[in-house]
């Protein structure tokens, strides 16, 4: 059950302009990172029981409470001695942000029957990856990752006895 479309990535921070020929690049990159993070993300039978909730009546948008609480944006507050906030942008805006950075990156080279190939143009340049941003868009998926992860841990409200989710490290550009 897929939960990114193309269309996903035609505006806003994560737009990605593509044609007819890199649209299946771009629905592969979807694939792959929803078959890759999901799993990473809740664990293997938490993740097995959200894409069951998904194909439910309303397919794409889970329907159980407990997966709706983590696919939603939220703000989430500890309380207590030191209180800490969280903050979750949905797993929708997570999983765009890797599929951002990980076709953005994996598209600045080319290989050709010759080898490794970096475009150029006369009339454009090409930027690094720290200069194009994408690791910190990819960071911004992490920080949703982690926030969701550190709500599942924290949160009794919910039941997660499944959860079984491993951490995910931020890229740092250096």
């Amino acid at each position: 059950m897929a939960i990114l479309t193309v269309s996903n990535f035609d505006n806003g921070r994560y737009k990605i302009p593509t044609n007819n020929s890199t649209e299946i690049d771009l629905m592969q990159t979807i694939t792959d990172v929803e078959e890759c993070y999901l799993p990473k993300l809740l664990g293997v039978e938490l993740y097995d029981l959200f894409i069951i909730d998904l194909a439910a009546p309303i397919a794409g948008e889970p329907t159980e409470p407990r997966f709706v609480k983590i696919y939603n944006a939220f703000n989430y507050q500890e309380t207590g001695g030191c209180a800490k906030i969280v903050q979750s942008k949905g797993i929708k805006e997570m999983l765009k942000a890797f599929v951002y950075y990980l076709y953005t990156r994996d598209t600045t080279s080319r290989i050709t029957t010759v080898g490794i190939k970096q475009t150029e143009s006369d009339n454009s340049i090409n930027f690094s990856a720290i200069m194009h941003d994408i690791t910190s868009r990819y960071n911004d998926g992490v920080a949703t990752y982690k926030a969701i992860q550190y709500y599942i841990c924290e949160n009794d409200e919910f039941e997660y006895d499944e959860f079984e989710g491993v951490n995910e490290p931020f890229n740092h550009p250096f």
